[in-house]
């Protein structure tokens, strides 16, 4: 991978492939470059057939992603023309995020703010430390935040609490995040990487074509009936049917030992 930002980091653990948002000096704030030097470690490990998950996570523990680095606004929103290009890169590491096989799961250190919190609704799953603190302040720095992101966030927690949320700016603990579905799980801060690294190693081994299909279908599950791909969903459970994993499954049933899955 060719990083040219030095703000991003990347480690394969196992089969878990880091995306480390290393900008520790601004709190992680997601600065120009950043975005760009993401998306080639994203592209990296879809590619990569060792990489089962993906994690992505601040540097440090004070924060996530603390938001956008607002040094840089006078350069990449100095007006409209000027911020729809700066969106372009970011929009891109989105689109990616969300069409990545694999899973990806967040986990929160600290802050999770504005475009943090946005970054982090791309993942799959959000996995928090006790301490963790979450918001999306653009009702305090008078941006119009995206519809593509908002998306994510009304999907996850509804229209009403969605409002508040972008209404207010205010911020919000871990235990709030977690009742009102923006997160799915929070863990002490001691443990938060070791419980995230023995998840990740579950999924990894279990069968990839079926987490793959159950990520395409559960996310085509929430268009509306005449935009799903009904084609490729039935090509998907067929490929299952028919895999080698299937009999593996049935036959370490029967032996009572664990599957090895090859995802083929």
């Amino acid at each position: 991978m060719n990083l040219t930002s030095g703000l991003i980091g990347a480690e394969i653990k196992g089969p878990a492939g880091w995306l480390i948002w290393d900008n520790p000096s601004k709190l992680n704030a997601l600065s120009p470059g950043m975005s760009e030097d993401a998306l080639r470690v994203i592209e990296a490990y879809a590619a990569d057939p060792a990489v089962k998950v993906v994690v992505m996570r601040g540097a440090g523990r004070k924060a996530f992603i603390s938001g956008g680095d607002i040094k840089s606004f006078d350069k990449t929103r100095a007006d409209a023309e000027t911020a729809r290009q700066a969106r372009e890169a970011p929009e891109k590491l989105r689109l990616a995020m969300l069409n990545l096989e694999k899973p990806l799961i967040a986990m929160i250190h600290g802050y999770c703010l504005g475009g943090g919190m946005g970054m982090a609704l791309n993942a799959d799953l959000r996995f928090a430390a006790a301490d963790a603190q979450f918001s999306v302040p653009a009702a305090l720095r008078g941006i119009a935040y995206a519809p593509s992101g908002l998306k994510s966030l009304v999907d996850l927690v509804g229209p009403s609490v969605a409002k508040d949320i972008m209404f207010s700016g205010r911020r919000m603990k871990a235990d709030e995040a977690l009742r009102i579905g923006l997160i799915n799980r929070v863990v002490d801060a001691d443990d938060l990487e070791a419980t995230t690294m023995a998840y990740a190693e579950t999924l990894a081994a279990n069968a990839p074509l079926s987490i793959r299909a159950s990520k395409y279908f559960i996310d085509q599950l929430g268009l509306e009936r005449a935009d799903r791909n009904e084609a490729r969903m039935d090509a998907m459970q067929r490929e299952a049917e028919n895999s080698a994993d299937f009999k593996e499954a049935t036959l370490s049933f029967l032996e009572k030992r664990k599957p090895v899955f090859q995802g083929r």
